[in-house]
């Protein structure tokens, strides 16, 4: 099967959150009986930082564009845009590649080039914190500059995405998806593991992806639910935080804030979710 760009279909959900509102991504992707696709949730990769483990970002793009079935959603914090006049800022832990003189549009540049090989596979970018806060404080909007290189849908803060596995005009199977950049301070497995549990009580939907703890951790909740054909079927919800690309500590480099904190060793990488649309099957591996 060729390498397609997804098709978009978009409409706003009135559901205010945080002065903005859940979007909702319809998205048809052609499949055959035997297609296995793989969904990467790829985010707080945190690039401008020397903290950013840049290395073991682009092995995993490199692995996305070797697999046609591979489909990935931006889950935001993509780069550091933190600026001297914010309190976070530490020059001795900036990457030699960004401009001092011009932060946001150095790191755009960077990320968007570092991102372009797997663009066409991207269903939507999400935006994080990092990219969110720069734009309220340094009037430039990194979000909306990354998607507009990388003609990406931009996914807000937390989007419904309903996946249409579309084989024929009369067989289509739909698995949706919820994701969001999160947010929170949880330290603890335990901790982590109860939002996210709570994210996935929160919304109807067969996939989660939750950002921000720079952890990893996945869940699956069995449920019973009736088929087209009227049958008791059982089926699996399954939910992930979605790790990270930053080390909180890093020998040789100034200490990041992480480590200033105190924090655990982050989960490097990003979990995968395998859907096999003609059995109606997913599931997550971290």
């Amino acid at each position: 099967m060729a390498k397609s760009k997804p098709v978009y279909k978009w409409r706003a959900l009135l559901f205010p959150l945080k002065e903005k509102v859940l979007e909702v991504a319809d998205i048809t992707i052609p499949y055959g009986r035997s297609d296995v696709f793989k969904l990467y949730p790829i985010g707080d990769t945190h690039l401008g930082t020397q903290h950013c483990n840049e290395d073991m970002l682009k092995a995993k793009i490199k692995e996305v564009a070797s697999n046609k079935y591979a489909r990935w959603v931006g889950i935001g914090d993509y780069g550091e845009f933190i600026s001297p006049n914010d309190k976070r800022w530490d020059g001795k832990c900036i990457s030699m590649w960004v401009d001092k003189d011009d932060i946001a549009e150095s790191q755009v540049d960077y990320i968007s080039r570092l991102f372009r090989p797997i663009a066409s596979q991207c269903i939507g970018m999400l935006e994080g914190n990092h990219e969110n806060m720069f734009r309220v404080h340094s009037h430039a909007d990194p979000q909306k500059n990354i998607c507009k290189r990388l003609e990406a849908a931009n996914l807000g803060a937390t989007s419904f995405i309903n996946l249409h596995f579309r084989r024929s005009n009369a067989d289509c199977r739909l698995i949706r998806v919820v994701a969001a950049h999160g947010a929170g301070c949880a330290i603890t497995p335990g901790a982590k593991l109860t939002r996210l549990q709570r994210f996935m009580n929160q919304y109807a939907a067969r996939i989660y992806m939750h950002g921000h703890v720079h952890d990893i951790i996945t869940h699956t909740i069995p449920y019973l639910d009736v088929s087209d054909a009227g049958r008791i079927v059982s089926r699996d919800k399954v939910g992930a935080m979605t790790g990270c690309f930053f080390t909180t500590y890093t020998q040789g480099i100034a200490p990041s804030y992480g480590e200033w904190k105190n924090y655990p060793p982050t989960s490097l990488g990003c979990p995968v979710f395998t859907i096999v649309p003609d059995k109606d099957i997913v599931r997550v591996e971290g």
